[in-house]
């Protein structure tokens, strides 16, 4: 059975997709079969692993009541993408009723893939609600940061109306994940020290820094443990490989 992975910060800028794309790749190396879905009308993961648009099942059409018979882009064997799309603009204003459709839609898929991740919108509607309501786990990756901290509060809230107003109260948090940290400012590591202090066990053992290599990386649509060169890249490798590897071991896969 599919387990399905979000991955959501009310703030913008704090790496879901880079996230989601190398979660993508990590279980993939697995051998896991992966589905991606891409709730995001920016697009980024969808142009990571698609660059052209294709005739294949659209994100928006998940909040149909009927999605269709599409079926998702194949990207290579065991790997398909839900791509984001124009309709995710209207969404927002679509009725609540249409929160859970994704969810449903999804288990459609759910003898196709061991894994779904979903990337989401950075902000509180429909997507946002329609994507933890079909999750079993939610991930939290967060910069170190006044408004992105306020994010974190934020989602916090917001897990926990999906989880006692009967839209998904399975969903598990399975840790915040500090992402894109400046470890040469005494501010930031602060600030991590801080959030360690607020949410104790749920912030992960594992720190992702600011890194060029990643950004590298995603440029050249690969994970930043293929082709390393240099001290830093191998760095960012180790720690890339480290932090996927413990979130899939968090959702059952893996040590």
């Amino acid at each position: 059975m599919m387990k399905v992975l979000t991955i959501a910060n009310q703030k913008g800028g704090v790496g879901k997709s880079t996230l989601a794309v190398h979660l993508a790749y990590a279980a993939h190396d697995a051998g896991l079969r992966v589905l991606l879905v891409d709730m995001d009308k920016q697009g980024s993961l969808s142009l990571t692993f698609s660059p052209t648009p294709t005739n294949t099942l659209l994100a928006s059409s998940l909040f149909k009541e009927e999605p269709g018979e599409a079926e998702p882009l194949v990207v290579s064997e065991g790997l398909g993408l839900i791509r984001a799309d124009n309709g995710l603009l209207a969404i927002d204003k679509a009725e609540n009723q249409v929160i859970r459709h994704p969810s449903k839609a999804l288990r459609a898929f759910a003898n196709d893939y061991d894994v779904c991740f979903i990337d989401t919108p950075p902000l509180l509607g429909v997507r946002l609600m329609a994507a933890l309501s079909a999750a079993d786990f939610v991930l939290t990756p967060v910069s170190v940061g006044l408004y992105e901290l306020a994010g974190v509060m934020d989602l916090m809230q917001t897990i926990h109306v999906v989880r006692t107003q009967g839209f998904n109260p399975r969903l598990k948090h399975i840790g915040i994940l500090p992402i894109k940290i400046n470890n040469r400012s005494s501010e930031e590591r602060a600030g991590l020290e801080s959030l360690r202090a607020k949410y104790g066990s749920a912030i992960m053992a594992e720190t992702l820094p600011e890194r060029a290599p990643v950004r590298k990386a995603i440029a050249s649509r690969r994970p930043v443990w293929v082709s390393t060169k240099g001290e830093g890249h191998l760095k960012a490798a180790a720690e890339w490989l480290a932090a996927c590897k413990a979130i899939l071991a968090k959702i059952g896969f893996g040590q």
